[in-house]
């Protein structure tokens, strides 16, 4: 019997709710927890929209096997950001760690999944794999993850609280989603900090792949050209999830029960939540 499964981009689920709680500085014994608050929240309002069977919290590691490849990977992230963000950045990640660390496992929920080296796109990757014939919804806002979308995988984007489907991609970019990573080797992805073929975008990159891309132009000529086909080929390494190399991860039942998220509570003083303990017994099927 297949089962619905929530498959969180747990970094950008709280970058999410960083922003969004920015200028709501919650705290409890002069420590802040604004972004654990929401967070909990935002699981709530997932786990009502989806009514998923099990969880899953996909999580980045520190090192990159990507940069190993591409230096530059990812660079100019960092780079761009401004003091105030730099600053709000060190207030919000001790509560990232103690979201992964503590939160999610002392309510019960027995699906963390990380890799050393690997991103959250790659766990998601390979449990979408894994899981194919389950029902599956991806939570990220990130570009990257329409090319595992299928019938049997939808997306829910923690933004702007809209679904994205099989569908919804076809509509907007006339191919078929297993096509996007090709589309992303040749056009690069400015997110990411990977150059692709100079000149090319995506649109002239799905051009290319649906053959409406006249030979005769400069661009067609460049994906081509033996320059083009390198960089296209280090691009597949980066972009395609999930990497290669990325182990299977074995989905657990969960366990959420209302001892551990008063537990929860109770460390961080979330009165309102122990107040209104039935509905989120309820939305979280807490035992």
């Amino acid at each position: 019997m297949s089962r619905r499964i929530l498959i969180l981009d747990v970094s950008g689920v709280l970058h999410a709710v960083k922003f969004s709680l920015a200028k709501h500085r919650l705290s409890h014994n002069e420590l802040p927890t604004f972004v654990i608050y929401g967070f909990l929240l935002k699981l709530q309002f997932l786990l009502r929209k989806t009514r998923a069977d099990v969880v899953v919290y996909a999580t980045d590691s520190i090192t990159s096997k990507r940069k190993e490849i591409y230096s530059i990977y990812k660079e100019k992230r960092q780079q761009n950001k401004t003091e105030q963000q730099i600053a709000l950045d060190k207030i919000a990640y001790p509560q990232f760690e103690a979201v992964v660390d503590y939160v999610i496992p002392t309510i019960g929920y027995r699906n963390i999944f990380g890799s050393d080296g690997l991103e959250a796109d790659d766990i998601i990757g390979r449990v979408c794999k894994t899981y194919k014939n389950d029902e599956l919804v991806i939570c990220s806002s990130d570009q990257d993850m329409y090319q595992l979308l299928n019938d049997n995988c939808c997306m829910f984007n923690v933004k702007t609280n809209s679904w994205y489907t099989n569908t919804d991609f076809i509509r907007d970019y006339a191919i078929e989603p297993k096509m996007w990573k090709r589309v992303k080797s040749i056009a690069g992805c400015t997110s990411d900090n990977v150059k692709g073929v100079p000149g090319v975008g995506e649109k002239t990159a799905i051009k290319f792949i649906n053959g409406t891309l006249p030979i005769t132009h400069k661009t067609y000529q460049g994906i081509i050209s033996k320059s083009g086909k390198k960089i296209i080929n280090r691009n597949k390494s980066l972009v395609i999830l999930p990497f290669k190399g990325t182990p299977e991860f074995a989905i657990k039942p969960d366990h959420p029960s209302v001892s551990g998220l008063k537990k929860v509570c109770d460390k961080y003083g979330f009165k309102s939540i122990l107040s209104d303990i039935k509905s989120w017994r309820q939305s979280l099927r807490l035992t």
